[in-house]
């Protein structure tokens, strides 16, 4: 699995404009796999915007137990995800879509900016997904 990295100076805080080439290219091969609904994206995006509006709201009191809060629910993401790739799952074919979520998720749970700078790439990726008229 490749590792994302998010930042072109982690302490500075900037984002790699890369990202969003990546963020692209990645809606491109799920136009290109066709197995994915946008429905079905977005209602992974819903649960995700969800989880951060949560942990900005609890960050403002003690960031460290926000995150460590926030990390459970990213990886029960990824075991819904899992769930829903079995033989009768509606993703059981979107092989790019999870492979895609996993590596988000994985790279989103480094750190709370990690975290926020995975939140913008998967924006990306779904707004370019999109534009591809899915």
């Amino acid at each position: 699995m490749t590792v994302l990295e998010f930042y072109k100076d982690r302490e500075k805080g900037l984002l790699d404009p890369a990202v969003f080439t990546k963020a692209k290219e990645v809606a491109d091969e799920l136009v290109q796999e066709g197995k994915l609904k946008s429905s079905q994206f977005r209602n992974y995006f819903a649960e995700l915007r969800a989880l951060e509006n949560r942990f900005q709201k609890e960050r403002k009191a003690d960031e460290a137990t926000a995150f460590a809060r926030l990390l459970p629910e990213l990886e029960l993401l990824k075991a819904k995800l899992a769930y829903n790739t079995r033989s009768q799952g509606p993703l059981k074919e979107a092989k790019r879509f999870v492979e895609f979520m996993n590596e988000a998720l994985e790279a989103g749970q480094r750190s709370p900016q990690d975290f926020e700078a995975m939140m913008k790439y998967v924006e990306a990726v779904l707004a370019y997904f999109y534009a591809s008229g899915k």
